[in-house]
């Protein structure tokens, strides 16, 4: 990994931090982190300083002896967290570090899209704080990174192509912007198709890599046809990189499964050849989709030009992964209705809304219209009315979602913009002859930037409705580009980088030549009091006006958040953009707050001042104004310098002067018409001029970029300015909004709130909001947000400053909400001991009586069955080992059961490569793993289940509605479940196990008996229709020191009481008939002796 420096946010600075994980850094402004497979090992320090005499390690080591080191803030959009580096130095070095186990940040590995993070690294030094952004990328995970995507290149054969360049297309991966590809288009004379490969945003002079992807994308054509072929267009989705080229659309295998060199695949679009593909487009709704969702997808579209005809009924096809089958955008229709003769121009889908978004130009207008998209289909049904946009918008090229928001824009001589998905469209800016041709957002930073056919580029931010013109491009030819972290870069190619890449900023000198669109506003203002804070400037038009002069003579949205500028003194915010139909001479006028009072003329160069006048009606719209000098004020009179100035008049209209007739009579004209009572007379003093006109043709005021006076923050300050959040069903989120305004209380009209705020699909949760002023005057937004229904979905709710201007480094907070189960949620039991992982390693622990509760399970273990103790018949082998035979397997039902999971076909324990979270897990599925259980003396009664959710950091007792069901894995029995039932709870059982097969219980004070022996393997799982979640969990119990099994017990019983039945019945008979048994006993003994006697004899005598 690379750090890229650290820099003060605030105060004098002593020294500057630098941060790294190696020793060779390069100072800057952001910071660039990577994420292998090992820790992350970071080291800060200072550099050279500011002041002559610093010593960097006697800075580093005064604050060290104070406790102060810098503290690393990784987060993403549902993930944050805070690590503090040592206290010690590392070695004898002058520097902080510490050591982020891989696993303290994430414990996935797998190849899958992911979120990059954001990283803050702060210090702080008494007052003064250490600050700076940057980015962490995970390099393990990160898909395309895997490939070799076509045939490695040196730079030396790329430098060889830069003069054959004709231009440039940069695809950046949704999840990780800092992952692009950048594709060369290049001439007929160069064969073949060259992608770049960078990590780093192209921050590096020589990480790019080059590839050679002829053979991938040319390998099913002749190779005349792939010398005339040419790169049209590329994106990388989150799961293929799809290559638009003059011989077609090519789809590239899925890049989660790296497999060698990346393949590509050609798509069949029947009847359209090389010239349709090289005018085609391709439209893109960007979506991360790490932690997919079943109802996210990838979507993209190409739209050939060609006209409609028998052998083409369309010309507009979409897809989703893996990008093998595509469809018609245009739904069929049942009856065919007379032919339309509107051109579909950009199809793009909106994930929140489920519509098909469809942009149409026809011969004098074009349209917007959203169609309902259901089960991955457009369907016939109009979701809105079709919204027509004005004839002077034309020349429409296309349309673009800002990523993860619901703001659409519409481009091309004009910018509309949509908050509702195509429902309305407001207006943007009006470029006139300028068309735009591109748009490239950042999701961080909120900015946009349009790229008009004259190379001019515009700035905007996301959802607000102004402008303003960078300037235009100096490089021939050139792509735009955002990184992660939201800086933009000009990227061109250059035969003397390393790489072959050259970026500028666009605000470098170098590679823009700047304009200040401002100026080109040349007109006369005539202001008018709406409130003492508040004024209204008029735009004047003179009557005669062409209409190439009229375009610079009147406001446009674009300047709302600008200053307006008296030379002499004084300013106002522009707020508020209106146009008047009716009003003569003045077709669009301003409103703007005060700043600072704006200078008044004085009447030592407008002696007219010191005179009353009186308003006259005149012809043509225009007003007299007749003067009325007093007899010692003969100097009191209208001078031709008069002329544009503008005499105001508190609660009735302004005028402004247009032609002095003679020293006491001009004519003028009424800002507010009906505001104006003829024949009335006004005293000196009572009336005042002010000068918004020009002298010596230059204008006597400006308008000029306004600093930021409104700061936006929420109170989940963990996260970035776009915000996730997963609402379960019945769940609710409280969420908090402030404003912080530096306008004065005095000229800030306090009925008008300071947000505005925008739901994406307003039918998926019920919002409920309210707004106040708090103790410190700052406008706050408390929201509570409830998922009722059951409906799964995506919505987001932005907070946007209206009045924002474009210093602001925050104008929009932007907060998705899922209607689904969050991939942090999950269920879980309390164990009644709580085990380390030393403990396990062990086996041993004893509990309160001295019993050792950890059991190592023998190799190949299954629990008995129903049948027997000695023949299981579960298929799940628990601690397997396939080097070692099976236990209990003698029985043809034992052998015909008992399959390995992880285990199978291997040979040994050592290949399962079974992890310790395995090996510890209680999970079914990893049975094969589990070497130790927990184990109770027999018998189990009454052992409590404490079951909870974790949901982020809450832990939530379960109880009803979340029923559960309890099921034993292994088919055992010999248990049994207790509960305490409520009324309510027993009908919502009653109910529920009509549809539900296992038994319905209250996971409230369930209680546990066993009375069965060894192993015992249940799972809990919560019953659907309470939660988008499968929420389940699972435990192990074994039961050790039990009775023998059946039917042992019952044998032993039964001989026992035979044999005591026996005794008792001699007893009975001895006493009932009064037998001598001894004596029988005696006499049974003493005859055997005499036999054995007499046998003796005898063999004597013989």
């Amino acid at each position: 990994g690379i750090w890229r420096g650290l820099r003060e946010s605030s105060g004098t600075s002593r020294a500057v931090l630098a941060c790294s994980s190696s020793r060779q850094v390069e100072h800057s402004d952001l910071i660039k982190l990577y994420l292998s497979s090992e820790n992350l090992v970071i080291q800060c320090f200072f550099l050279s300083g500011v002041k002559i005499n610093e010593n960097a390690e006697n800075t580093l080591n005064l604050l060290m002896s104070r406790g102060v080191t810098p503290s690393i803030t990784i987060k993403n959009s549902t993930y944050a967290r805070v690590f503090h580096f040592n206290l010690s130095k590392e070695r004898e070095e002058s520097t902080w570090s510490i050591e982020i186990p891989r696993k303290s940040i994430t414990v996935n590995e797998d190849i899958n899209p992911v979120e990059e993070w954001f990283v803050t690294i702060t210090l702080q030094e008494g007052l003064e704080t250490y600050v700076t952004e940057g980015t962490l990328l995970d390099l393990v995970r990160e898909p395309i990174l895997h490939w070799q995507i076509g045939i490695s290149v040196h730079p030396s054969t790329i430098r060889k192509m830069v003069k054959h360049l004709l231009g440039l297309k940069i695809a950046r991966n949704p999840c990780a912007n800092d992952v692009a590809i950048i594709g060369m288009i290049i001439d007929e004379t160069v064969a073949g198709y060259f992608f770049g490969v960078t990590y780093s945003g192209f921050w590096d002079n020589d990480e790019t890599l080059w590839y050679d992807v002829t053979n991938s994308i040319c390998i099913l054509q002749d190779d005349y046809e792939c010398q005339k072929s040419m790169l049209v267009d590329l994106i990388l989705t989150n799961y293929h990189l799809v290559v638009l080229s003059t011989m077609g659309l090519f789809i590239s295998s899925d890049i989660r499964y790296p497999n060698d060199t990346l393949k590509f695949e050609r798509m069949e679009f029947c009847g359209y050849n090389t010239d349709d593909y090289y005018k085609a487009k391709l439209w893109y709704n960007e979506i991360c989709l790490a932690n997919q969702e079943d109802f996210e997808d990838d979507y993209i579209a190409i739209i050939f030009e060609r006209s409609r005809s028998m052998s083409q009924p369309t010309i507009c096809f979409y897809s989703t992964p893996p990008f093998s089958k595509w469809e018609s955008c245009v739904p069929r229709k049942r009856k065919q209705r007379k032919k339309y003769d509107a051109h579909l121009l950009a199809f793009l889908i909106d994930y929140e809304m489920e519509n098909a978004i469809y942009l149409f130009e026809k011969k004098n207008n074009s349209f917007a219209a959203a169609r309902k998209f259901l089960n991955k289909s457009p369907k016939t049904a109009l979701r809105f009315p079709t919204f027509f946009f004005p004839s002077d918008f034309h020349t429409v090229i296309g349309m673009a979602f800002h990523p993860r928001t619901h703001f659409l824009y519409v481009f091309g001589n004009q910018i509309w913009i949509s908050y509702d998905g195509a429902n309305s469209f407001e207006i943007v800016g009006n470029f006139f002859d300028d068309v735009i041709i591109s748009s490239y957002h950042s999701f961080h930073s909120e900015e946009i930037i349009f790229v008009s056919r004259t190379s001019n580029l515009y700035f905007s931010k996301a959802g607000l409705k102004f402008y303003s013109k960078l300037g235009q491009s100096k490089l021939p030819i050139f792509e735009l580009y955002y990184d992660h972290v939201g800086s933009e870069a000009l990227v061109s190619m250059n035969e003397t980088t390393k790489d072959c890449i050259d970026i500028y900023s666009v605000f470098d000198n170098e590679a823009v030549l700047k304009s200040n669109e401002d100026t080109e506003l040349k007109t006369v203002l005539a202001p008018q009091y709406l409130t003492t804070s508040q004024m209204i400037f008029f735009a004047y038009v003179p009557q005669n006006a062409s209409m190439e002069t009229r375009k610079d003579q009147i406001f446009y949205p674009h300047h709302v958040g600008r200053k307006l500028q008296l030379n002499s003194y004084g300013n106002a915010d522009i707020k508020k953009i209106m146009y008047h139909e009716d009003l003569v001479g003045f077709p669009s006028s301003a409103i703007a707050t005060l700043s600072d009072p704006f200078a008044l003329v004085s009447h030592l160069s407008s002696p007219s001042l010191l005179s009353s006048i009186t308003i006259y009606d005149y012809k043509d719209s225009l007003f007299l104004i007749a003067l009325h000098p007093e007899k010692y004020k003969h100097s009191s009179q209208f001078k031709n310098s008069d002329t544009h100035k503008t005499v105001v008049i508190p609660g009735y209209s302004s005028f402004l002067i247009l032609e002095i007739l003679n020293d006491t009579s001009v004519l003028a004209l009424a800002t507010m018409p009906v505001k104006v009572h003829v024949g009335m007379t006004f005293q000196s003093k009572s009336w005042f001029l002010y000068h918004f006109g020009t002298m010596n043709d230059s204008s006597m005021w400006s308008i000029t970029t306004s600093s930021c006076k409104h700061v936006i923050i929420h109170d989940d300050v963990n996260t970035s300015s776009n915000i996730v959040k997963y609402l379960d069903l019945g769940s609710a989120f409280k969420f908090k909004i402030k404003v912080l305004s530096g306008v004065p209380r005095k000229i800030r009209v306090q009925s008008t709130p300071f947000l505005k705020i925008f739901v994406g699909h307003v039918f998926l949760m019920d919002v409920t909001t309210s707004a106040y002023w708090d103790e410190t005057d700052s406008y706050v937004v408390e929201m509570e947000i409830v998922n009722r229904y059951l409906n799964k979905g995506t919505t987001t709710i932005s907070f946007i400053i209206w009045q924002a201007t474009a210093d602001c480094h925050t104008s929009a907070i932007v907060m998705t909400l899922k209607s689904s189960c969050s991939y942090s949620k999950f269920m879980r039991m309390l164990p009644k001991y709580k085990l380390s992982s030393e403990d396990w390693e062990s086996g041993q622990y004893r509990d309160e009586n001295g019993f050792n509760i950890i059991k190592t399970l023998p190799n190949n273990y299954r629990p008995p069955s129903e049948i027997g103790k000695d023949i299981p018949t579960t298929n799940n082998f628990y601690n397997a080992d396939p080097s070692r035979p099976k236990l209990r397997n003698y029985h043809p039902q034992s052998k015909k059961t008992g399959i390995y999971k992880q285990c199978l076909n291997k040979t040994s324990r050592e290949d399962c490569n079974c992890t310790t979270e395995q090996k510890m897990s209680q999970n079914v599925a990893f049975s094969d793993c589990t070497e130790k259980v927990v184990r109770f003396p027999y018998p189990v009664n009454q052992y409590p289940l404490f079951l909870n959710i974790k949901d982020e950091d809450n832990l939530i007792p379960m109880e009803a509605p979340y029923l559960v069901t309890v099921s034993e894995v292994n088919k055992r029995t010999n248990w049994q479940l207790n509960q305490k039932m409520t009324v309510e709870t027993a009908k919502m059982r009653e109910y529920l196990e009509k549809s539900i097969s296992d038994t319905v219980y209250n996971p409230k004070d369930l209680n546990l008996s066993i009375t069965g022996s060894e192993l015992y393997h249940f799972r809990v799982k919560v019953i659907p229709g309470v939660t988008f979640c499968e929420l389940f969990t699972e435990f192990q119990i074994y039961v050790d020191n039990a009775p023998l099994p059946f039917p042992g017990r019952l044998l032993i019983a039964s001989i026992v009481a035979v044999i005591l039945g026996g005794i008792i019945l001699a007893v009975f008979m001895k006493e009932l008939f009064d037998i001598q048994i001894w004596l029988l006993l005696k006499n049974l003994v003493v005859r055997k002796n005499k036999v054995a006697e007499s046998s003796s004899s005898f063999d004597e005598e013989d």
